[in-house]
């Protein structure tokens, strides 16, 4: 395998910010926008299109556990693009309309894809870096979920007019140019993932508060991601435009907030970082608690955005200092699945909290709660490392 410092690392983080855009910006993240049109267009009914959403995380639980279970070698290459072609297909196969069944096929196969990326990505690209890189190029690499977010926020009003088949084959389309990027431009590596040697202490108690942290860190993204919108548009009683503005603005944040907070990284350590990233997330999230005015509303959703996505990158990087090469796969495998169930958990247990307490307020103090208690766990990782 070749030296790290031959390898051309921002080649390689390009293709994975591609990877990441394709498989969960819009294969994952772009569904959401797209519920009401097709429940509008009676493809499916409100409660139908939940269960399409849990198949697809239930995909990415299988193909996070997949990649973590994997001990055989892998050739990042092919393998990274035989899961965005495979992507490609979920979506245009999502442009026709035959039920229920056919349409969640897709969606849990979308979620494969986008679960064992999440994991390859990490291994091929991220854990390639020398120390002294690892932010920046992590940053760049996982800036791609924000940009997805934001691309799918910004082009599906324009193409929603031309029909859902469309629509489904536009995003294909996009996602298959990205793939041809990466097919052109991905170096070569391999990757070595090993099982734990008899005996091996695998979850440290450094790495086990990492992984609650980051666990915690989706109890603080969730609000804002699935309610932030209503409360501006209907809590407020701003309107539907106010709403979809706070979800650019999220988007818009998700995207340059892992390559900043990846270049503090670098300079201050990951673990510092993420501790620090956790407490302004905490006061992020609590804003609207103290004021609706606008400018800190703005604040909240950029602030909650750029760290929430950025925490996937700044615990990647730790978890790369923490853990030998080859076990990096199943330590990061296990930190993916971690985060996935908790934000199942969470979307299903605020929306109860929500209609119990008809209180948006009680879900962003929860968020705060969350994520004080998170950087109070990085501390304690650092101190147990």
């Amino acid at each position: 395998m070749e030296d790290k410092e031959e390898f051309p690392l921002y080649r390689a983080a390009s293709c994975g910010l591609l990877a990441m855009l394709v498989s969960i910006g819009i294969a994952r993240f772009g569904f959401s926008p797209l519920v009401p049109a097709l429940v509008a267009a009676k493809w499916f009914s409100a409660a139908q299109a939940f269960w399409l959403g849990a198949a697809n995380l239930l995909g990415y639980l299988l193909g996070a556990g997949f990649m973590r279970s994997w001990t055989g070698k892998i050739v990042a290459r092919p393998a990274v693009l035989a899961m965005l072609l495979l992507t490609d297909v979920c979506l245009a196969a999502s442009a026709l309309d035959l039920g229920e069944i056919y349409f969640g096929v897709w969606r849990l196969l979308s979620g494969v894809t986008g679960g064992a990326l999440m994991v390859l990505m990490a291994s091929a690209v991220t854990a390639r870096a020398p120390p002294a890189k690892r932010g920046q190029v992590g940053g760049i690499t996982f800036a791609g979920m924000g940009a997805g977010i934001l691309l799918s926020g910004l082009v599906l009003p324009k193409i929603l007019v031309f029909g859902l088949p469309a629509t489904w084959l536009i995003l294909a389309g996009m996602s298959l140019a990205a793939t041809a990027a990466v097919a052109a431009f991905m170096p070569a590596s391999t990757i070595h993932p090993a099982p734990a040697k008899p005996g091996e202490r695998v979850l440290t108690p450094a790495i086990l508060l990492l992984l609650v942290s980051y666990g915690l860190c989706a109890v603080g993204f969730v609000p804002h991601m699935l309610f932030f919108a209503s409360f501006v548009a209907i809590g407020l009683h701003k309107g539907i435009a106010a709403g979809a503005g706070a979800t650019a603005i999220l988007g818009l944040a998700a995207t340059v907030g892992p390559p900043v907070l990846g270049r503090i990284a670098d300079r201050a350590g990951f673990l510092p970082t993420l501790a620090a990233g956790y407490l302004g997330m905490a006061l992020c999230a609590g804003l609207p608690l103290v004021t609706a005015a606008p400018l800190f509303l703005d604040v909240s959703v950029f602030g909650v955005g750029a760290i929430g996505l950025g925490t996937v990158m700044l615990t990647s990087g730790a978890l790369s200092g923490m853990v030998p090469p080859a076990r990096l796969a199943a330590t990061w495998g296990l930190a993916t699945i971690t985060y996935a169930v908790m934000q199942a958990v969470c979307a299903a247990g605020f929306t109860t909290l929500f209609h119990a307490t008809g209180s948006f307020l009680v879900l962003f103090a929860v968020a705060g709660m969350a994520t004080m208690v998170a950087a109070g766990c990085v501390a304690g990782a650092s101190r147990a490392k």
